[in-house]
């Protein structure tokens, strides 16, 4: 029987694969996830993502185990978001994406650990946020929720509220593209039915969940 493997500290990746029905177990990985200067952001989410799958390799039996990982990086307009060490860095990423379009790109990883086969991929959404006043932004903040994510915010939780329109998949936005991942999971061999994964699922904030979409699309493939 095959078993699958998210090599992920991510709660919210957690919680997607749930939703899709899948049966599996985490392994956190511990690797440097720093960007590398210079590399194309497409490029690098997809070796981050390889990198954590690696990682976990070896500390999993590899008879019958496929491991998924997954990267994202927020693009700012002054370029990537991290996620933030302090209430003051969020307040500086929220004000620098406050009114603006930005992109979010996350990058995912299959591997055979039997056969060493391996694909990956990368997904793009393009996220506008509102123009939210200086006490909503003080009020997100002091919430908590802003800290240990990619450009300080969560828009599958309160989050949402500071996001006027998203053009592509929510779910690339939150952390993982469960239709790509699924995908790509089954072009290394893994015996599990495709599904479809529909973006209505993911629950959004009550003003993001309202709002129409971008008029253009911004969804794009990577290399597999």
């Amino acid at each position: 029987m095959a078993e699958l493997v998210l090599a992920s500290s991510s709660e919210r990746r957690r919680e997607l694969l749930v939703r899709l029905g899948l049966r599996f177990t985490v392994v956190r990985p511990d690797i440097d996830e720093k960007l590398v200067p210079g590399m194309c952001a497409d490029l690098a989410v997809q070796l981050i993502a390889r990198s954590k799958a690696q990682a976990c390799m070896g500390r999993v039996s590899p008879a019958g185990t496929f491991v998924l990982a997954a990267d994202t990086i927020v693009l700012g307009p002054q370029g990537p978001l991290g996620k933030p060490l302090t209430p003051e860095r969020a307040r500086e990423m929220l004000r620098s994406l406050r009114g603006q379009r930005h992109v979010v790109l996350t990058g995912a990883c299959a591997v055979c650990c039997e056969t060493g086969r391996e694909a990956t991929g990368v997904s793009r959404s393009a996220v506008r946020m509102r123009e939210f006043s200086d006490t909503e932004l003080e009020q997100y903040v002091a919430g908590g929720e802003a800290l240990d994510r990619a450009g300080s915010y969560a828009v599958q939780g309160l989050g949402g509220s500071l996001v006027e329109a998203i053009s592509g998949r929510t779910d690339t936005v939150i952390g993982l593209d469960c239709q790509a991942a699924m995908q790509l999971l089954s072009e290394v061999g893994y015996p599990h039915p495709l599904p479809t994964a529909p973006d209505q699922h993911v629950a959004l904030g009550k003003t993001a969940a309202t709002r129409r979409p971008l008029a253009s699309s911004n969804r794009a493939g990577g290399p597999h």
